[in-house]
């Protein structure tokens, strides 16, 4: 191999970096191809990839200024070029060449990562002998160099998904679980276009992000027309047709990706052209036909990479839990032994005990069935060779116990039936306190192997746990792509190493582009602002991430010109979120929260990027699922933080399970700082989990003492609870749809109580907690005595159908109601004397309009306390502004949700005077 002239290459550290993480990604590809060169069924797709991922890499690293690794790449990539097979006995030798090429690949890109340039490739692999490995190669099996092309027939080039194999690893069943959520969204009786719009918005920007266009301009069409039929521009059943097209078109998108189907971009372009016409109002293009079924796809399922270190650690594990199976084993054995030694001494006891009632509790009953002649115990009592009492004995027995007679006390021992049975127990018992002794051991020894089995168990699990997880750099390797598409900002990206489950890989990437997203469209400044603002000329944006107990932190953050507030409480209003009074009072952080409002957008116009009011509701809705959170801060003129919270994995963990009353609720333990009796008073701040679940607390109280992570430090949270129980293992799960809004709530768990009855506890969220508990306070602080009078409230509105619906609406809250059909006639009720609480009126109406009734309410002595709010469609500031110069107490847009209502209606109600 010619060693190409070294000359150091300076390049971007953004550039570099996206270079780092293609090449890696090659030389991964190359090292699993290489294995599967090994495997007869796998060989001839393995020399496939092989010379894919050579072209790949020959390329990249061309573009990128590094030529000696082109090189080699380009070696490799005619090492495979051409063969229509490969031989078994080759396998070992192509082998030989392959992983010394890699070696120098990793080399080169560690000498780059270090900024010393990739250096003298070509002397590496020299000294390596790769070039004498690529001749014996190439001696033992020479072939004839053809033209790809003639390689197959079938394949005009290669597919997205075997070029782009790390990406498609993620995206592919992504993409086909997102076709068929949109799918079974469409077949249902009535389909959730809130919920499609937001899947065919997150289809087309995960495809525009790995470079899919095709399917990227599809999901754009079905964006357009779910967005039409959402906002009643079409009617639903005229888009369906073309909806169903959609998906066809989509799901040939993805087959033709996977080399299944040839190129769809004509069908694509038919397709678009047919949505344009619909929305123009024109009759749409031809249906677009169906895509062929694959019948022979099978189920995608996750999929990932485990070093073969913690492979072994696994295996490693694993052998020594066979070895404590073993030793279990033992220990069971020689259980059973000393139960059969327990079962022969019982034996032995109940033997002797039935002799000694057959001869002297029941004497009369004896072996020989005969009676007795004796009378009372001694009568019946004889030495050890006398036999039975009663019994007749041969001559010689007589004999010889005449004989024995003569001997003394001191000559002789005999023994009698009570020496016997005397004998008999001290013998028993020495047996039981022998078994009893090993039993103890064994116990023993049964507990030191238990603990030693739970050892292993945890740790096994703690490794299977890790080999799900997948570094951060692959969620963010699709962000530098995006970013470096783009010449309007500088992405820096920290903490990729980082860990997450790959389940939660692609939530999580989709989250992060949503947000990059709406940094660069809603936080990007022109470079003038940016110059006279003292900021860099391009918006900064910065990627974060971190892992702490158990969960993966990772903040987004951008220099640019943060949240438009004024923006978002006008959209907040105009969607019937909020009340302008309402808004008026909302501090800097309250207001950063409208972003989260379904279906809001401070975008100017409807874009490719934005516009569309899909956004922050996604990205909370994907983290939630995942049984996260996202905390959210904001400065005009400074810049957004994001931060994403969510579980690094599944997690089975430690927790500290606490009573409070009848309930059973948990405390991750990584989080406790302490515990203690409750003495006196409760400390400052401290949350009393009984007041939150509604229990009567103990006459004992105990403290738990909980880390609080913040943003300006960590600190301590005291929980008042009734006792502490235990310290338990459990699996923590997401608190799921119904109590996901439960923001104390970390997850949710199953305990077992002393009678092995499973039951549901909730894992608690310190964070969360201390904020429930502030809401709490200014709950309490709010509360009024109980109402004693119920509110009139006046409302008018020249639309019946309007009085009605809003009417019953509040007679639904327990308000009476009187209407008025326009100003004049409310205004005459109010001078006439009618009673009226609080005055709810429409702007635009004949005689008398909304603005003229509230000057004249705010005229009359009698009413000028009378609270008026004005529930109008018109919402723009202008309207606004002048009804507060008049006096309004509050200003709704049309149609206001009922919940704001009632809310907003009751707050300014006189106290005491609310709905029944």
């Amino acid at each position: 191999m010619t060693s190409v002239p070294y000359n150091p290459v300076t390049l971007d550290a953004d550039l570099t970096a996206t270079y780092l993480q293609d090449a890696r990604s090659v030389t991964a590809g190359l090292e699993d191809a290489t294995v599967d060169l090994w495997m007869p069924t796998t060989r001839l797709q393995a020399m496939e990839t092989l010379w894919v991922l050579g072209h790949r890499l020959q390329g990249t690293a061309g573009l990128y200024g590094y030529p000696q690794t082109a090189a080699l790449a380009g070696l490799l990539e005619r090492l495979m070029e051409g063969r229509a097979s490969l031989p078994e006995t080759a396998v070992p030798q192509i082998t030989e060449v392959l992983e010394r090429a890699v070696s120098c690949m990793n080399m080169a890109l560690d000498r780059i990562e270090r900024g010393e340039g990739e250096g003298d490739v070509g002397l590496m692999f020299a000294h390596k002998d790769g070039p004498q490995h690529v001749t014996a190669l190439l001696k033992a099996h020479p072939f004839e160099l053809k033209a790809r092309d003639a390689l197959s027939d079938l394949r005009e080039e290669q597919p997205f998904a075997v070029i782009n194999a790390p990406i498609w690893e993620d995206f592919g069943p992504e993409a086909a679980e997102l076709t068929a959520a949109l799918r079974q969204g469409l077949d249902s009786d009535t389909p959730d276009l809130t919920a499609l719009f937001r899947a065919a918005h997150t289809l087309k920007g995960s495809s525009a992000m790995v470079g899919l266009q095709d399917l990227a301009d599809t999901g754009h069409a079905l964006e357009d027309l779910m967005s039409s039929a959402r906002e009643d521009g079409i009617p639903l059943d005229r888009a369906l047709p073309l909806l169903e097209d959609g998906l066809n078109v989509a799901e040939a998108v993805l087959a033709h990706a996977e080399g299944r189907l040839g190129s769809q971009t004509d069908r694509v372009q038919t397709y678009r052209a047919s949505v344009a016409a619909l929305l123009g109002g024109q009759a749409p293009a031809l249906p677009v036909t169906a895509a062929p079924t694959d019948t022979a796809r099978s189920e995608t399922r996750l999929s990932v990479r485990v070093d073969s270190a913690r492979l072994d650690g696994m295996l490693d594990d694993v052998a020594g839990l066979v070895a404590s199976r073993a030793r279990l084993n033992g220990l069971f054995l020689r259980q059973q032994a000393l139960s059969g030694s327990l079962d022969a001494a019982h034996e032995r006891v109940q033997r002797t005990v039935r002799d000694f009632e057959e001869r002297y509790l029941n004497p009369h009953l004896t072996p020989g069935g005969s009676m007795g002649t004796g009378t009372g115990a001694g009568a019946g009592m004889g030495s050890a060779g006398t036999g039975l009492a009663g019994t007749a004995r041969p001559a010689g027995d007589l004999q010889l116990q005449d004989r024995l007679a003569d001997f003394g006390a001191l000559e002789l021992d005999t023994y009698d039936d009570l020496n016997i049975l005397a004998r008999a127990v001290t013998e028993l018992s020495a047996d039981l306190t022998e078994i009893r002794a090993q039993t103890a051991q064994g116990i023993s020894a049964l507990g030191d192997e238990l603990t030693s089995l739970e050892k292993l168990t945890r740790q096994l699990r703690v490794e299977l746990s890790r080999a799900r997880l997948l570094p951060v750099s692959r969620v963010t390797a699709p962000l530098h792509r995006w970013a470096g598409r783009r010449d309007d900002l500088t992405l820096t990206i920290h903490g990729e190493d980082s860990l997450i489950d790959a389940q939660h890989a692609g939530p999580l990437g989709e989250a992060l582009l949503h947000l990059l997203t709406n940094a660069a469209v809603h936080g990007g400044q022109t470079p003038a602002e940016r110059e006279a603002h003292g900021k860099p000329g391009r918006l900064q944006v910065s990627v974060s991430a971190r892992v702490a107990d158990g969960h993966l932190s990772v903040t987004v953050q951008d220099d640019g010109r943060g949240l438009n507030f004024e923006a978002l409480r006008q959209r907040a209003l105009q969607s019937g979120h909020a009340s302008a009074g309402e808004l008026a009072t909302y501090t800097g952080d309250q207001t950063a929260q409208l972003v989260f409002l379904p279906g809001l957008s401070t975008a100017g116009q409807v874009t490719q990027e934005a516009g569309r009011g899909v956004g922050m509701d996604a990205v909370r809705d994907a983290i939630a699922r995942m049984g996260g959170r996202v905390n959210l801060r904001s400065q005009p003129g400074q810049g957004t933080a994001i931060t994403l919270h969510v579980p690094v994995a599944q997690q089975i963990t430690d927790v500290l399970v606490m009573r409070v009353g009848t309930q059973r609720v948990a405390i991750l333990a990584s989080q406790m700082q302490g515990m203690s009796v409750l003495e006196g008073e409760a400390p400052a701040g401290s949350v009393d989990l009984n007041d939150l679940w509604g229990e009567a607390p103990a006459s004992v109280r105990y403290v738990a003492r909980v880390a609080l992570a913040g943003e300006n430090g960590a600190g301590t949270l005291h929980l008042l609870v009734d006792e502490f129980l235990s310290l338990e293992e459990i699996v923590l799960r997401p608190a799921g749809t119904l109590l996901g809004s439960l923001g104390y709530l970390s997850g949710m768990t199953t305990l077992n109580d002393a009678a092995g009855r499973a039951f549901p506890a909730a894992i608690l969220d310190p964070a969360g907690l201390a904020q429930a508990s502030a809401r709490g306070v200014r709950r309490a602080e709010r509360r009024t005595a109980a109402p004693t009078d119920t509110a009139h409230i006046l409302l008018v509105d020249d639309s019946l159908s309007v009085r009605r619906h809003v009417g019953r609406s509040l007679e639904r809250f327990g308000f009476t109601v009187t209407t008025a059909s326009d100003g004049q006639e409310a205004l005459e009720r109010l001078l006439a004397g009618e009673r009226a609480d609080l005055l709810l009126s429409d702007l635009e109406m004949p005689r008398m309009n909304g603005f003229e009734l509230l000057r004249a309410v705010r005229s009359s002595p009698a009413h000028t306390g009378l609270p008026v709010v004005i529930m109008t469609t018109r919402a723009g500031e202008k309207h606004q502004q002048l009804a507060m110069e008049l006096g309004a107490s509050d200003y709704l847009a049309k149609p206001a949700e009922e919940r704001l209502l009632q809310r907003r209606l009751t707050a300014l109600l006189p106290a005491g005077k609310v709905g029944a």
